[in-house]
């Protein structure tokens, strides 16, 4: 199991760290003396305990929390329930081989249905449950929701796991605020199933949503405040993605009829959590188990149709290469060096028993009077300690002809990121042509190959004079935008000439390393030192320690995801900016 790297607040803490700011948001109602199911019941209809439901974390027959809910929407083959964020919180931890059964379950009217993790928010203590089946539930009573605290009779209700609805009077009015003093004053009611319990008046009006039963007292979040925290939300985003805002928030999110009028989001069209730290991850994807490829597998409680998988190796750049029709930058490249680049251009992968490691691009050179593949050394470098190699891995080389041999590690240089592999028994005919010096082209490719499936893609843009975060002084950048299989592929001319090798940087463009570096780190492999490579290693800001080249893992991401660490295309167009150690400058200013 792949052990965590960074630190980072879990969920609980999370929950610990935004308390005082949603205690301000709950309400309380006292409960009265006499509790009576049966007088609570005739005063509601069927409908509104046909809506509340329990929802329980269970890992395979066990039980490991519950709680209440509400549905609030149903959308063709899909029913949405309201419940406590603390049903997220219950999966803190729950992540490792102890647990290989997580399931949300649902029961509604005495059936289990699978429920899957939609939206949530920890700082406003909320999260969506979708059931992927067409429910008998009624979510037209969110017409008659209240978006001001009533005074008067009400009463809290909820479902037990058993199935057993539960019902307590409460009594609304007066002072409202929920003053709870103490982090152990919360949820001191022994009965879990009261947390996402839902407040109706007396009238049948939905009030709110209960957390917890405190001294005397229901402690609930009032159906106004939710909808305020959607709309501050969807104004943040609305800002920030530039997403249009829907006719109705509330149709948007619950399906509900808003001004005799129903208006049901679009199919797919799923929000994430209301709040900026909505993009907190769920899980510490680090502690999660990995599939063959080297990605983290997706707890079975997740639905597939909420997240996607971003910073992967499959993720491609620019324009696929099809030796039929020349398209885009291929186009633009002459006849010779597309010859050139898919005559040497390989995809490599490295291997930890079964598991995938890491994948790349390289290519081959003339090194050594043989030809040899140059690549990125993040192929064989620690995920633990970037000091050092990752040992006992196997490496595997797609070559240009489509078949994959296995590959020898020759040599690495881990502080210039620089590793070179050979095939035995493979002889290139074409290694790439290399420039020691050029004069300053106004465009140039990247080029990049995937291991799997095999796919040969390239992009273009400009030299540019940003400089970045990285440490090495010797890197310089282009405005090509590539994603990690690029890494160790070659930056050449449009006439096929490689200037150096890219590595990968998501905001300021792709940092590479020119080739008459690379020839000083090879004449180094080679055991030989002249005047010019030995004041090239002095010229090294700080050759005591190593520098850093941090690639981005595999991880899960709601949907609307957006990397806030990626460029501006507007930056490859526009000369007037760039970016000075990785910020967005002004570099030139017009003078009226």
């Amino acid at each position: 199991m792949r052990k965590a790297k960074r630190g980072g607040d879990d969920l609980s803490s999370s929950f610990r760290k935004n308390r005082r700011a949603w205690k301000d948001d709950l309400v309380s109602g006292r409960l009265c003396d006499e509790d009576s199911n049966e007088d609570i019941s005739t005063n509601l209809c069927d409908d509104f305990f046909k809506n509340v439901v329990s929802i329980c974390l269970s890992n395979g027959t066990a039980s490991l929390f519950s709680c209440s809910g509400i549905a609030i929407a149903r959308q063709g083959c899909l029913t949405r329930f309201l419940t406590s964020a603390s049903l997220v919180r219950a999966f803190d931890g729950k992540t490792n081989e102890y647990y290989f059964d997580l399931q949300i379950q649902v029961c509604h009217e005495g059936k289990l249905y699978r429920g899957f993790l939609a939206e949530y928010d920890l700082a406003n203590n909320f999260a969506i449950v979708n059931v992927r089946v067409f429910l008998d539930v009624n979510v037209g009573i969110f017409q008659r929701a209240v978006e001001s605290v009533p005074c008067g009779e009400a009463c809290v209700v909820c479902r037990c796991v058993s199935g057993e609805l539960m019902a307590k009077s409460l009594e609304l009015g007066g002072d409202l605020r929920a003053s709870v003093e103490n982090d152990e004053d919360l949820g001191s009611e022994t009965s879990k199933a009261w947390e996402g319990g839902s407040v109706f008046s007396v009238d049948g009006e939905f009030v709110g949503m209960n957390l917890f039963l405190v001294e005397g007292r229901a402690v609930f979040l009032p159906w106004g405040t939710i909808v305020k925290h959607l709309e501050s939300y969807w104004t943040f985003r609305q800002k920030e993605t530039g997403l249009a805002l829907s006719e109705s928030l509330k149709a948007y999110w619950f399906g509900a009829t808003v001004g005799g009028k129903s208006n049901s989001h679009p199919e797919g069209g799923r929000t994430s959590n209301s709040h900026p730290e909505a993009h907190t991850d769920l899980l510490n994807q680090e502690q999660l188990d990995l599939d063959s490829t080297g990605y983290p597998k997706l707890p079975p409680t997740i639905s597939r149709d909420s997240v996607i998988l971003v910073n992967t190796f499959e993720d491609t750049f620019g324009n696929i290469y099809d030796k039929r029709v020349r398209r885009g930058v291929w186009r633009e490249l002459s006849g010779k060096a597309a010859s050139s680049i898919v005559r040497n251009v390989v995809a490599l992968a490295s291997f930890n028993g079964e598991k995938r490691f890491f994948a790349c691009t390289g290519f081959f050179i003339e090194w050594n009077e043989s030809t040899i593949i140059l690549t990125s050394a993040s192929l064989i470098r620690s995920s633990g300690d970037e000091n050092k190699i990752a040992e006992g891995l196997r490496i595997e080389v797609l070559l240009p002809d489509n078949k994959s041999r296995e590959g020898t590690l020759k040599h690495y240089n881990l502080h210039y990121n620089v590793a070179l592999v050979s095939v035995k028994g493979y002889h290139a005919f074409r290694p790439a042509n290399t420039l020691l010096s050029w004069s300053r082209c106004s465009e140039v490719a990247a080029v990049g190959r995937c291991f799997k499936p095999d796919t040969l893609m390239a992009t273009n843009g400009r030299l540019v004079s940003w400089t970045g975060t990285l440490d090495c002084d010797f890197l310089v950048r282009s405005s090509c935008k590539i994603t990690k299989a690029g890494i160790g592929g070659p930056l050449v001319t449009l006439d096929g000439d490689v200037l150096g090798m890219n590595f990968y940087d998501k905001k300021i463009g792709t940092p590479f390393l020119l080739w008459m570096d690379i020839s000083k780190i090879l004449a180094s492999f080679q055991g030989k030192s002249d005047p010019s490579a030995v004041a090239f290693w002095k010229m090294d800001r700080d050759t005591t320690s190593l520098n850093r080249w941090p690639v981005p893992m595999p991880c899960w991401r709601l949907r609307d995801y957006v990397d806030e660490d990626e460029s501006d295309d507007d930056d490859v167009l526009d000369p007037k900016y760039g970016y000075v150690n990785g910020v967005k400058v002004m570099l030139l200013i017009d003078v009226v």
